[in-house]
């Protein structure tokens, strides 16, 4: 039996790396202005298959009580001015949204999007959208949680 266990995680580990190994600065790019297209479209629930499973089951639907519009707008929540002050955007706000910087270094985990926010009253600012490789091995946003 534990052998068999032996051989199940180490063709679960060699299918993430299979995985991880796909994914460059350009995926990240595509997923994020996935993430940016579906948002903009008004579809808030749609989403949530944006991120990490267990992400949305902890923050989402425990911490959150499954209020989809608090999650997304806290998770897109940046600095203005240079750490100035934080900004949580109002969704319905927010006029534009576009990926100015990517980052996939898959040794050190560091995967993220860096997007420019404009809301519909003038203020800009950047967040940054951190991802992570699921255990399945998909791509997937991350964030605070609490």
């Amino acid at each position: 039996m534990k052998k068999v266990s032996i051989l199940i995680v180490a063709m679960m580990m060699a299918c993430v790396c299979v995985n991880a190994q796909k994914y460059t600065k350009s995926t990240v790019k595509g997923i994020a202005n996935g993430f940016i297209s579906t948002l903009m479209e008004g579809n808030v629930k749609g989403t949530l298959g944006f991120f990490d499973p267990d992400y949305v089951a902890e923050q989402h639907d425990s911490f959150l009580e499954g209020r989809t519009e608090q999650f997304v707008a806290e998770f897109l929540c940046g600095n203005v001015k240079k750490g100035f002050y934080d900004m949580t955007p109002e969704l319905n706000r927010i006029k534009s949204m576009k990926v100015k910087k990517t980052c996939c270094n898959l040794e050190t985990g560091e995967i993220y999007a860096d997007v420019k926010i404009l809301m519909d009253y003038g203020v800009t600012y950047i967040v940054r959208l951190d991802m992570k490789i699921t255990e399945s091995g998909e791509l997937r946003f991350i964030g605070a949680v609490g």
